[in-house]
Parts: structure tokens; sequence; C-alpha cells
């Protein structure tokens, strides 16, 4: 037989017997696979036996009874659940819910409860609340009639009176009221300050009788003149008291008798016979916001506002003083904020403008 015909052979029989080839060496290896975990589980189990015996050889030791609490309160919490107590007409409607002020656990829990239902973490007090954090609580709102839960109540004016209901709570008068509110004080701004020479001029005395002493007092801006009595007033200044005062000189003598006056605010002012008074007086602009109404005061002047009567008492760089003609209660006027001010005024306000370039 030639080469050739027996590698042919021997080709034609692999090719027959190939399918058993294989399968002979398939398990083999699983039977190696078999033997080998077998003696890796036989070498296991040694070392757990071995294991084993050397535990037995230590004998018992002392150990620390399990922490029980958690698990009994988990237990008794099963046992009695926590109840929400249900609040008349809730069939069928939502209940009102706040979030827990427990700072770890945030749950919403029913609004009147005093301590969280799952926690048992205490709650502020009813009284103390404040839903809508606007700085009023519930309670106010409440003992008034109104809605605690509506935020854009605070800056609303409820009864029409002028004032929001912030302000009434912040004066303690009634929002639902219209016959109670703060005083309109509240309601004014400082537009601008300026100052201008003192307007009265002491210009003589006159003798009209006995006992009838005039002084002759001069408005310097409207040229207008006043002849009072001694304790009466003039623009806000009643006369006090008068010095007769001589100066003598080479050339003679010169009348220089002093007329003593006496501001609204107890200042005195010493006004010297046919001499200007130098210190400037304060004057102000303020603007009544309920009505958008101006007035222009100097200190001593008098403003009426509603048939509330409201004396000027000082006037500063940044605020008026104001004192209620019936309480006596003092108010302090504050300029305009951001959100009260229009462009125009923005564009007017200053500071130290003479009084002619203003009224």
């Amino acid at each position: 037989m030639s080469s050739g015909a027996a590698r042919s052979k021997n080709t034609s029989l692999l090719g027959e017997h190939y399918d058993k080839l294989a399968v002979v060496v398939v398990l083999t290896a699983l039977l190696g696979s078999a033997l080998f975990l077998w003696w890796r589980i036989g070498e296991a189990h040694r070392a757990l036996t071995t294991a084993a015996w050397d535990r037995a050889e230590v004998g018992d030791r002392a150990y620390d009874p399990p922490d029980m609490e958690a698990f009994t309160a988990f237990v008794n919490r099963l046992e009695d659940p926590p109840q929400i107590q249900v609040r008349e007409r809730d069939l069928m409607v939502s209940q009102l819910r706040v979030v827990s002020v427990n700072p770890d656990v945030r749950t919403p829990i029913p609004y009147h409860a005093m301590a969280c239902p799952w926690t048992q973490y205490p709650q502020p007090e009813i009284g103390a609340r404040d839903t809508t954090g606007d700085g009023i609580p519930d309670e106010w709102y409440v003992s008034h009639g109104l809605d605690p839960f509506d935020a854009t109540l605070a800056d609303r004016d409820y009864d029409g009176d002028g004032f929001t209901v912030r302000q009434e709570y912040e004066a303690g008068t009634s929002p639902v009221d219209p016959d109670d509110h703060p005083s309109y004080a509240l309601q004014l701004r400082l537009r601008r300050t300026a100052s201008r020479p003192f307007a009265l001029r002491f210009e003589g005395v006159q003798q009209l009788g006995e006992d009838d002493v005039r002084f002759h007092l001069n408005d310097r801006r409207q040229n207008r003149s006043y002849f009072v009595r001694m304790g009466e007033t003039v623009q806000g200044y009643r006369l006090v008291d008068y010095e007769e005062r001589r100066v003598e000189r080479p050339t003679g003598g010169r009348d220089a008798s002093v007329l003593i006056l006496e501001g609204p605010d107890g200042r005195r002012v010493e006004l010297v016979i046919n001499v200007d008074f130098s210190v400037e007086q304060r004057m102000a602009e303020m603007v009544f916001l309920l009505d958008e109404s101006v007035y222009r005061v100097s200190e001593g002047d008098s403003i009426t506002l509603r048939d509330n009567v409201y004396n000027v008492i000082d006037i500063g760089r940044d605020r008026v003083l104001l004192r209620d003609a019936q309480s006596a209660e003092e108010f302090r006027v504050e300029r305009k904020t951001e959100a009260e001010r229009r462009p125009r005024e923005e564009m007017e306000d200053h500071d130290h403008m003479m009084i002619d370039e203003i009224w």
C-alpha cells in the first residue's frame, strides 16, 4: 500500500470516530474537575474540624447580653401603633398638615398635633406658630377672624383704613376695624430738607397803653409785620422775656435790647433789636402716602392729618420729629424707602438746596 493510501485511510478512520474521541476528552476533563473539587472539599472539611476542636479546647467564654431596648420599643410600637386624632368635619376633606420641627425627621404631621405622632418629638404651641413665615403668629390672625394660611394677607389693607395688616399688628390695633388704626403720622415720609435764615427780626417796642406793650416783629421772607404781646406766639415761637440793653460808644449810645423767644421744643432764640438772627432754620417737605399730599413745614409748625394735629418738634438732616397734639406721643418721620420712591423724587431729593430754589 502506498503512503498516500495509508494517510487517506487514517484520516477516514479519524473522521468516523471524531465524535467519540471528543466525548472521551470532555468526560476526562469533568472527571478531573470532580476529583479536584472532592479534594478541596476534603481540605475544607478537615480545616473546619480542626477549628472546632480548637474552640472546644478553649472552653466557654463570657459574652455581653444583647441590648433589647430598641427591639422591645419596636415590638411595642407594632402592638400599639400611633393614633392620629380625627377632628370634626375631616370626612372627605384633606387634613391640614405641617412639617414636624424635628430636624432629623421632617415628616408631615397634623396641624394641631402637640407632638410628632411618629417620633414623639414635641411641637411648638399653636399660639407661637407662624405658618406663612410673615412674622405674625397664627393665633393673632385667628383672634381677628383672619386666615393664618394666606401668605398675601400681611401686606394687604384688609379694613381699608390705609394701613396693612402687618402695620396693624405692629401697632397693636385691629386689622378688621377701620376706626381702630395706628397713628397717621406713620404714613408720612420725608422727601427733602433745606435750611434758611431765621425769618423773624426784632424791630422795636411800642407802648400803646399803660399795660399794653407790643413788640414789633417782621417776617423777612414775606415782608409781614407782627405786633404781639409778651406770652403770645408768632410762627410757633412764644415771647417769654424782654431785656432792655444799651451799648455806649464814644460816638453815642445804641439800643441793644433783647427779645427772647421760645420754640416748641423748648429752645430759646435771643433777638437783638434791628439785628438779623444768623442761625439758620431747618425746613422739610413731607408726603402723606395715603393721598400723596405734600406738607412743607418748619420747626414750630403744625399739620393736620385727617383731623389729627401734629406739631413739628425738630427737623434733622434725614428725619422730622412730630408730636401728637392730643396724646403727646412722638413720631419719627423717615425718608421714603426704595419701593415708595418715584424716579422724579429721586432726582429732586437734595439735602442742602437753598430754600428759594425749593419753595
